[in-house]
């Protein structure tokens, strides 16, 4: 049974892959990993919170099929259902169902009924309800081989919420716990799940850098910078440079890896 599921599920993302016509990636704004007015939380940290990350599969589905204006699609909920992993009977329509109704409450989607489906609008990433545009500034791409590779299948929630948050900042840097929950809106122990995640897939390294401030009682700290990996270690024009916002006292002396 778990077989049939996971071929169904994979004719299906090829499906939308081949429908969508996009060439490389999925661009999506840093705001819905954190709001860049105020670097409070984005949408993403309620999604992790507040179910099994299912609400986040289904998203980021839409926003691989609504890949030109007017953003939206028109898909029976088995399609939905196929594609993450839940076949096509009354469980998974139901529970896409529900996952829709999770995103509209969050204003990241629109939903209606047209010819007896439910025709589905993406909008604005920060959540205000405002109309989807393509983005410019601050951004990131999500690769297509996210979908290609089976990486959709093979991470945890906690390991996609921290290749998001990855893909929106620039190669080696450094999140201490102490700010996930205020910028990301999730606990420190996400984090530590979501990069022990990527680590077992080879999907990021670190190297250890060692500080000294000689204005704190324990003048050295060791902190590790983090870098994707293939496929997701692909440029992007938005992403942030953490290191100009945290703005660590101290001089670095020495980096090993």
């Amino acid at each position: 049974m778990e077989q049939h599921l996971t071929e169904l599920q994979d004719k299906s993302i090829q499906a939308l892959l081949d429908d969508s016509k996009r060439k490389k990636n999925v661009p999506i704004r840093t705001d819905f990993v954190q709001l860049q007015k105020g670097k409070k939380p984005g949408a993403l940290g309620e999604l992790i919170n507040s179910s099994n990350g299912r609400s986040l599969d289904l998203y980021l589905l839409h926003r691989l099929a609504a890949s030109a204006p007017p953003w939206d699609t028109k898909r029976d909920a088995a399609v939905w259902s196929r594609a993450m992993g839940l076949g096509d009977e009354a469980y998974g329509k139901d529970a896409v169902s529900r996952c829709w109704a999770k995103l509209a409450d969050r204003k990241l989607i629109l939903r209606e009924r047209e010819s007896k489906q439910a025709k589905i609008t993406t909008l604005h990433e920060d959540g205000n309800g405002d109309p989807y545009t393509a983005p410019s500034g601050k951004y990131f791409t999500l690769p297509l081989e996210y979908w290609s590779d089976s990486w959709y299948r093979d991470l945890t929630v906690q390991g996609k919420a921290v290749l998001l948050i990855a893909r929106s900042l620039r190669p080696g840097f450094y999140l201490p716990g102490r700010l996930v929950k205020k910028w990301y809106g999730f606990s420190p122990d996400v984090l530590t799940d979501g990069i022990n995640d990527l680590r077992k897939h080879e999907l990021i390294t670190s190297k250890d850098r060692t500080r000294e401030d000689y204005g704190t009682a324990q003048i050295t700290f060791t902190e590790p910078h983090y870098t994707l990996g293939a496929p997701f270690d692909k440029p992007s024009k938005g992403q942030i440079d953490l290191g100009q916002l945290i703005k660590t006292p101290g001089i670095f002396t020495s980096e090993r890896g």
